[in-house]
């Protein structure tokens, strides 16, 4: 998440034929580096029946004081604007009975692999070749430098412990404020003793180089780094912008390549029209070639990450970029699943936005933000409490624990509490203690 903070903004507008799959609902505010602006990012989800209407962007305009990289905290303070808009409405996922089905629904087929390349002929008559004891099949197939390992999870780079995984994490205050060494550091030891191996950060800002991954080290703890995307294309925030490349430049410089588990370029980038498929997929190679080029490991997965709707309607010209498949699953945000049945909803889910890149699935599929909110209003069967926030936390870290980054580690009261009133309340690890 990036720098200072600001404002809503949500754009794409769904069909309705599109609405039993479509996306989550979870609000992504941003923080900038930059001394001029705070921009927060909203996300909502709506019933199925409403076709949505876009909403006028709302831009906070903040001033914060410069912040020295060794002082404990950062300032930004938030000016007075008016109350924004009404959000726009999307559709909900439709979510599938207890121990569902995957429903059988027909995908475009991606690429067809390349033929295998020829082999060369032997050099003595074939009568003198001895014949091979196994099938043709152990024959080594051809593949470009490009290719990557046939899985990710068997490395090294994605480490469970039972069945956890990760967790994400943003050094903000309540306020909005980055949270001093002291904090961070408390918070790290936290998350190792409830047993995560690893944490997602969205970008680089805040002292995560400085405060967070030092205190990861520490504890064996691995970091999945974000480089995190806006509008306005390369002169704007988007791809190839200074504003991606400075936070790749950071990762290049910066972080520790052993620890590395994984890299997410984007979050949520198509859903909210901050670049097209086809921007977004060279972006990703982009940041691939510079990585590869710095000396990091082949092994480490590139990325990005989507509802499971934005997958459905726009995510096939990725396919052929990600490394892995990285999807967000808000099971709150349909209202007909209960705490009871968050994991279930989430395994269903993954299995089915995974259908739309194979192959990208097959050598990896994660859920990179779930939760349960604690405090707000209820979502039909989707009650929020601190008993249901544990009863969808268990049952999320039984069915797709080992493939989940939990949202979030804290409360985020420094986002707008939203249409439900719990957006501030994801904060889960009291749940876990």
């Amino acid at each position: 998440m990036k720098g200072a903070i600001a404002a809503a903004s949500v754009a794409l507008v769904a069909s309705a034929a599109a609405a039993a799959h479509n996306n989550h609902a979870a609000f992504h505010l941003r923080r900038h580096a930059t001394p001029e602006v705070c921009t927060v990012y909203t996300t909502i989800y709506v019933s199925p029946t409403e076709v949505p209407t876009p909403v006028v962007n709302t831009t906070v305009l903040v001033s914060p004081t410069p912040v020295v990289e060794t002082s404990s905290s950062s300032t930004c303070t938030e000016k007075e604007t008016p109350a924004p808009a009404p959000p726009a409405e999307y559709p909900a996922q439709s979510p599938p009975a207890p121990a569902p089905e995957p429903p059988k629904e027909t995908y475009v087929a991606g690429p067809p692999p390349p033929p295998p390349a020829e082999q060369p002929k032997p050099s003595k008559p074939a009568q003198e070749q001895p014949k091979p004891s196994k099938p043709a099949q152990e024959q080594p197939k051809p593949s470009s430098p490009a290719t990557p390992p046939p899985s990710y999870h068997g490395g090294g780079r994605i480490v469970t412990n039972g069945n956890k995984w990760a967790m994400t994490y943003t050094p903000y205050t309540r306020d909005g404020q980055c949270r001093s060494p002291a904090q961070v550091k408390e918070d790290i030891a936290n998350i190792a003793r409830l047993g995560f191996t690893t944490i997602r950060s969205y970008s680089t800002d805040c002292g995560v180089f400085e405060n967070v991954v030092p205190e990861c080290q520490k504890h064996g703890i691995k970091v999945i780094y974000g480089i995190f995307l806006e509008g306005g294309g390369s002169g704007g925030r988007g791809a190839f912008s200074s504003y991606a490349n400075n936070q790749l430049n950071e990762i290049i410089q910066k972080a520790p390549k052993d620890s590395v588990a994984m890299i997410i370029v984007g979050n949520e980038a198509l859903f909210n029209n901050y670049a097209t498929p086809q921007e977004l997929a060279s972006y990703i190679t982009h940041v691939k070639q510079q990585l590869t080029g710095a000396g990091f490991p082949s092994d480490i997965a590139v990325t990005t990450t989507e509802p499971v709707g934005t997958w459905e309607q726009k995510g096939k010209a990725l396919c052929g970029a990600i490394d892995v498949f990285a999807v967000q699953i808000h099971p709150y945000f349909t209202s007909s699943v209960s705490a009871s049945e968050a994991g279930s909803f989430a395994a269903q889910q993954l299995e089915q936005a995974a259908k739309v890149c194979p192959e990208a699935a097959s050598r990896g599929k994660y859920i990179t933000e779930i939760g349960w909110p604690k405090a707000g209003r209820a979502n039909g069967a989707a009650q929020p409490g601190v008993e249901q926030q544990k009863t969808a936390i268990k049952d999320i870290l039984g069915k797709v624990g080992k493939e989940s980054i939990l949202f979030s580690y804290q409360d985020d009261y420094w986002k707008n509490p939203g249409e439900y009133g719990v957006e501030q309340s994801f904060g889960c690890s009291e749940a876990l203690a």
